[in-house]
């Protein structure tokens, strides 16, 4: 049963990651359920991140302007800032550096 009504968000955390990131955001793309939005945090990012995430339409950006001293703290910040403008029922929390299966939002979405 696919159910396209139910909205999914996928948050993506970046910091410096952008030979990643067209890997990351095709695996979401490429999806077999298709009402997504993706949210794309990037923490201060030195590298070529930004440039990289808008070749990409449709995704909203969020930039952090002010890094703080602990890695898995501004992970879990970058992750609650997207949270905060997520709009979906189901929410998917993907690393910038890693990738999705191609049925891993319509598995989770059936068995919801």
């Amino acid at each position: 049963m696919k159910n396209t009504k139910i909205l999914v968000s996928v948050l993506i955390a970046n910091y410096n990651n952008a030979k990643f990131i067209k890997d990351c955001i095709k695996s979401v793309k490429k999806q077999t359920y298709t009402n997504i939005e993706i949210i794309f945090f990037d923490d201060c990012s030195q590298d070529n991140s930004i440039n990289e995430i808008k070749k990409f339409p449709k995704i909203k950006v969020i930039s952090n302007n002010m890094r703080g001293k602990f890695g898995s703290f501004n992970q879990m910040n970058a992750y609650v800032k997207a949270f905060k403008e997520s709009r979906g029922d189901i929410i998917f929390l993907l690393d910038s550096d890693d990738f999705f299966s191609k049925k891993k939002i319509q598995t989770i979405v059936n068995i919801f």
